[in-house]
């Protein structure tokens, strides 16, 4: 997302991050999701064409089967970040609009080759552009004096830090994540096979503890460590902060956690709420944030995929961007 030639957000591990994500919302809303591309297995392949699909036999089958009818192979893909969490937006008032642009993954990196035949490319037809209008001259004048006066817009930065090769005989590993930030909500590590068949699947690389050094103050979040019976816990915190409560229907449980949903996280916020701001400031970037990581052998290699979410605000005065911060 670009404003005013400025890149006020670049993440290019987005698909691998709102994925996980996804995994902790409830049934319910997964289920109003199919447009988005969420469903199950069988609905995925009809959607895509493949030829394993099935619209007969079960109830699930048959109910995938007039879902596809319904859809086809058409998919809707939001484009909103930042401005759809702080009301209405005015984009004929600004001097400065924000700019999406898309990057799309390779055919290899999301498409599984049926019975042995080589992976072949994929395209997008029939784009279409749904965008929603302000009739009301005097609403739309109301928005813009918002921004005409100053307003910051603040919203989760999320950069993809660094991707890196587990070998499967490791047992301590060390990363450091040394990059500035006003506040730094938290470190996501994410971990996936080399060769990836389900775009759902997280693997928990069997780690024990989680030691933490801050800009050179060791145990600056936990005193004793993170240790694994915390993980399930602080990613819940992070993730799905209404999971504190009673719902019935979540996705994520502990067991699908540590089966093939894991997210290894490191809460930096001083609270719960999301507050901007809330995070930890980290200014020296040679020591920054270290993590001991000691874990058992796994069974094969594992791909480390590191996240940093920071805090960040998009600034305008005189309908024009004034600054970033993040």
């Amino acid at each position: 997302v670009k404003v005013a030639g400025e890149t006020a957000y670049d993440c290019s591990g987005e698909s691998l991050y709102e994925i996980y994500k996804d995994l902790w919302l409830t049934q319910g809303d997964r289920n109003k999701m199919t447009e988005q591309g969420l469903g199950s297995e069988n609905l995925r392949k009809l959607i895509s064409g493949d030829d394993s699909g099935v619209k007969v036999g079960d109830v699930g089958k048959v109910a995938d089967g007039l879902l596809h009818s319904v859809y086809g192979s058409k998919l809707r893909k939001p484009i909103d970040k930042i401005i759809a969490d702080h009301g209405l937006y005015v984009p004929f008032y600004m001097n400065n609009n924000p700019m999406y642009i898309l990057t799309l993954p390779g055919s290899d990196e999301i498409m599984t080759a049926q019975g042995g035949e080589a992976k072949g490319n994929y395209k997008l037809d029939n784009l279409e552009l749904e965008y929603e209008t302000i009739e009301s001259d005097t609403l739309a004048g109301e928005v813009s004096r918002m921004y005409s006066t100053g307003r910051s817009l603040s919203y989760k930065h999320v950069t993809l830090m660094r991707t890196s090769n587990w070998d499967k005989d490791l047992t301590i590993v060390n990363e450091n994540i040394n990059i500035p930030r006003k506040s730094m909500s938290a470190i996501v590590l994410l971990f996936t096979n080399r060769v990836r068949t389900n775009s759902e699947e997280y693997i928990y690389p069997n780690i024990d503890k989680v030691n933490l050094t801050i800009e050179g103050v060791p145990n600056a979040v936990f005193s004793q460590g993170l240790p694994k019976s915390r993980f399930f816990e602080e990613a819940k915190r992070f993730f799905c902060p209404m999971c504190e409560k009673s719902m019935a229907d979540e996705f994520m449980s502990i067991s699908r956690f540590f089966s093939n949903g894991f997210a290894l996280v490191v809460d930096l916020r001083s609270t719960q709420d999301d507050t901007t701001g809330g995070g930890r400031k980290i200014v020296n970037t040679q020591s920054g944030v270290l993590m001991e990581i000691n874990k058992r052998a796994t069974t094969a290699d594992v791909q480390c995929n590191i996240f940093v979410v920071s805090d960040a605000l998009l600034n305008f005065a005189s309908r024009d961007l004034s600054s970033i911060q993040y």
